[in-house]
C-alpha cells in the first residue's frame, strides 16, 4: 500500500479520488489546489448515467438529493425553424437505455463541487498552494511549491486540467479553433415550452448551441460551440474563463427564428467565451506519477463525456489503490482505461463533424440518421448505450 498520496488539482476528479479514499479508510493524502478557494459563477453541468453510477458508489442514492436535476429527453433541433430540416426535428427518451435505471442528471458545476468536498477537512485539502517542480527520487517524489514550501508522496496524481502545472509537457496542447460561449440564465421561464427535463441540441452549420435546466429553479445552462477563423495559440498561462462577451453579438451568431431559442437568446444577456484546446495525444501515467482527467486526456467538449470521464478515472484509480496494485500501477491504470477513453475522443471528434455540416444533402442524411435513433431502441442502445451502462466493477457495459 502507499504511504502517502498527494493529489494535485482540487477539481472533480482530484475531488472524487480523494472521496473515494477517505470512505475506504486511506487518510493519508493531500489534495493541493493552485488557486484561492472560492465559488464560481454559475455554471451547468451535464452527468451522464456512467458518472452518477460511480458518484452513487460514493453515496448511496445521492441523485435524489434536490440539488441535481433529471434529464429525460434530448431533443435535436435545428437553429433555423423555417430550413428544409424542420421536419425532421428529433426527440429521444433516454430513460429506457440504462440498464440499471440509474438517472441522466444536471446541475450547477458549484453544486457538484461541494458535495465533493463536504467530507474533507483544512487538514486534508490546501488552497493557493502551485506546484512549481516535482524531483523524483528513487521511490519518492517531492513536490515543490511557488510559495517555497515543499511535500514528498510516494504516489502523486495529476489532476489539475488541460492546462496542468505537473504534467511539465504542456508542447501537447493544441488549438482547435472552437470557442465556446456560456451563461446562466436565472429564473428562466417559457412561455413556449413547459419542459425543463430536456437537453436541447441546436445545430446550424459551423456552429451549435446546447440548453438544459440544471436545477429546479429554473436556471437555464447554455453553452454555444463556433468555428472560427481566428487563430489561437497556447502561451503557456491558464485559460482566462471570465472575459465577458457582448451579449448582442452572441445573439447574431446563434440567430434563430425558432420562438423557442430565439426567447432564450432575447433573455440572456451574460455571456463569457474562451478558446478551446485539446490534448495531442493521452498522458496515463510518467513512473509513479498518474494523470487523470483533462490533464490526461482533455478533448474536444462534444460528447458531454468531460466530468464523467475525471470521474470514472477517480473511481477506476482508486480501484488499484485499494487493490494494493503498488508495482506498475499506471500500466494497470492504462490498460483499464485507454480503450474507453480513446473511444470517447472518437465519438467527440465524430460530433464535431456531425454537428457542423454544411452541405445540404449531407445534412438531409443526418437528419435521417437522427430520426432513426430516435425510433429504434436497438440505434439508440448502439449510439449511447455503451457510454451510460459503464460500469467500472462489471466486465460488460450491458450488465
Amino acid at each position: 500500500m502507499f504511504k502517502k498520496i498527494i493529489i494535485i488539482g482540487g477539481g472533480i476528479a482530484g475531488l472524487t479520488l480523494a472521496n473515494f479514499l477517505k470512505k475506504n479508510n486511506f487518510n493519508n493524502f493531500r489534495i493541493y489546489e493552485r488557486f484561492e478557494r472560492k465559488l464560481s459563477r454559475p455554471t451547468g453541468i451535464q452527468l451522464t448515467p456512467n458518472a452518477v453510477r460511480i458518484l452513487d458508489f460514493l453515496d448511496s442514492r445521492f441523485f435524489l438529493n434536490n440539488n441535481f436535476h433529471r434529464i429525460n429527453y434530448l431533443s435535436i433541433n435545428p437553429v433555423h425553424s423555417g430550413d428544409f430540416t424542420s421536419k425532421f426535428e428529433v426527440r429521444m427518451n433516454l430513460q429506457n437505455i440504462v440498464s440499471d435505471k440509474i438517472p441522466y442528471l444536471t446541475c450547477d458545476r458549484n453544486i457538484l463541487i461541494k458535495f465533493l468536498e463536504k467530507n474533507l477537512t483544512p487538514k486534508e485539502i490546501f488552497y493557493n498552494k502551485q506546484v512549481v517542480q516535482t524531483i523524483k527520487d528513487h521511490n519518492i517524489i517531492r513536490v515543490k511549491f511557488s510559495d517555497g514550501s515543499e511535500d514528498y508522496c510516494d504516489l502523486l496524481v495529476s489532476a489539475d486540467g488541460m492546462f496542468s502545472k505537473s504534467r511539465l509537457d504542456n508542447n501537447i496542447i493544441k488549438s482547435t479553433n472552437f470557442y465556446a460561449y456560456r451563461g446562466v440564465l436565472k429564473n428562466f421561464y417559457s412561455k413556449y415550452s413547459l419542459e425543463n427535463d430536456v437537453v436541447r441540441l441546436w445545430l446550424s452549420g459551423n456552429k451549435h448551441l446546447v440548453t438544459y435546466f440544471i436545477n429546479n429553479q429554473n436556471n437555464l445552462s447554455f453553452t454555444g460551440i463556433s468555428k472560427s477563423s481566428e487563430k489561437t495559440t497556447y502561451t503557456g498561462d491558464d485559460v482566462n474563463y471570465s472575459i465577458p462577451f457582448p451579449a448582442d453579438q452572441f445573439r447574431s451568431i446563434f440567430f434563430s427564428e425558432n420562438k423557442i431559442l430565439r426567447e432564450t437568446l432575447d433573455t440572456l444577456h451574460e455571456v463569457y467565451r474562451w478558446p478551446i484546446f485539446s490534448l495531442k495525444k493521452r498522458v496515463f501515467y510518467r513512473d509513479n506519477q498518474i494523470f487523470i482527467g483533462d490533464s490526461s486526456h482533455g478533448t474536444v467538449p462534444f460528447q458531454a463525456q468531460g466530468a464523467a470521464l475525471a470521474i470514472e478515472d477517480s473511481y477506476v484509480l482508486y480501484e488499484q489503490i485499494i487493490k494494493n496494485v503498488t508495482n506498475n500501477l499506471g500500466v494497470f491504470y492504462f490498460n483499464k482505461r485507454n480503450s474507453r477513453v480513446r473511444r470517447i475522443i472518437l465519438r467527440s471528434h465524430l460530433n464535431v463533424f456531425l454537428f457542423h455540416l454544411k452541405n445540404p444533402f449531407l445534412i438531409i442524411l443526418r437528419s435521417i440518421l437522427f430520426k432513426i435513433i430516435e425510433k429504434s431502441f436497438l440505434a439508440k442502445k448502439l449510439m449511447f448505450g455503451w457510454i451510460f451502462n459503464y460500469n467500472p466493477r462489471s466486465s460488460s457495459y450491458f450488465f
